[in-house]
């Protein structure tokens, strides 16, 4: 069982940069990760896969990779590491959601005022726009 401890916010941002020069899909592949997607890590615009950058990190700090295998918590407890030492962590859920959410805002209408109708006080029916009753006059 890794020591998690040992993982300081600097073995992220190295692990971000190898991530950076390798690209995604060759860092997760590398070193035997899965391609997670329940949660992202957010740095200086971009998303990482949290699982990876974090068991890279961990290469960093001691000298071997964590495993998919070390991740007693699976993808939960990485992402509860990594906000921790103080980096953005999304669920992929929540940002689809906001993204469908911001897309879906319905435009403001200002609704028409109810038309007004003026009624004869004889007869009780709606004036035409003259105001004169054609039933009563």
């Amino acid at each position: 069982m890794p020591d998690w401890n040992l993982v300081t916010p600097a073995h992220v941002l190295s692990a971000l940069e190898m991530c950076d020069r390798l690209g995604s899909r060759d860092f997760v592949s590398r070193y035997g990760y899965r391609n997670a997607h329940a949660y992202r890590l957010w740095h200086r615009g971009a998303e990482y896969d949290a699982t990876a950058i974090l068991g890279v990190a961990y290469l960093h700090a001691t000298g071997q990779p964590a495993t998919w295998e070390d991740f007693a918590d699976g993808q939960d407890g990485a992402a509860k590491l990594m906000t921790e030492l103080g980096f953005d962590v999304v669920m992929e859920e929540q940002s689809v959601a906001t993204t469908r959410a911001r897309a879906a805002t319905p435009v403001k209408r200002v609704a028409k005022p109810e038309r007004v109708f003026k009624i004869c006080p004889q007869c009780q029916m709606a004036l035409p726009s003259t105001g004169i009753c054609d039933n009563c006059d």
